[in-house]
């Protein structure tokens, strides 16, 4: 499954099908630090399917369907992130010049979804492969994690 980011940010944004439709809105809000991911259903009604807290020099905490997932670093030069997600699997995002993949963290590495930044073009496009589907909250709320920590860093850098 496709979705295209409405707009070029992990913080703010919604994720579009391929027919335009706004499927998730990810919302951020500053005064609690939090980030919801909400589930669009008949274009008006939204179900919060989870959250990440931001924590200051810390990866977020995300709460999956009321159950909590830490993204933690692979190890301490690595840029990559690994969780466990709510299917008790281990999963790992891996960043190559603004794109990243998450596949799973055995011997398989099965592709789970990945992510292309947006050019002057297209938009940012998240592709859940059907390994994924079963765990499209984990995959979100992991991603929002992920890319958000990597904006951040990355804006820290620039001053």
């Amino acid at each position: 499954m496709n979705y295209s980011l409405a707009m070029d940010s992990p913080f703010n944004t919604a994720l579009l099908s391929p027919e335009g439709r706004a499927v998730y809105r990810i919302d951020t809000y500053l005064s609690s630090f939090t980030t919801t991911v909400k589930k669009v259903s008949g274009g008006q009604s939204e179900m919060e399917i989870g959250r990440v807290v931001w924590q200051s020099g810390r990866p977020g905490t995300a709460v999956v369907h009321g159950h909590e997932i830490y993204v933690n670093k692979s190890s301490f030069f690595s840029s990559s992130r690994t969780f466990t997600a709510l299917n008790g699997q281990s999963y790992k995002w891996t960043f190559n010049e603004g794109s990243a993949l998450m596949a799973s963290n055995d011997s398989r590495q099965a592709p789970v979804a990945t992510y292309t930044p947006a050019t002057r073009s297209n938009p940012g496009l998240l592709h859940i492969t059907p390994h994924g589907l079963t765990i499209t909250g984990d995959v979100i709320l992991s991603f929002v994690c992920v890319e958000g920590e990597r904006r951040h860093t990355m804006r820290k850098s620039l001053r």
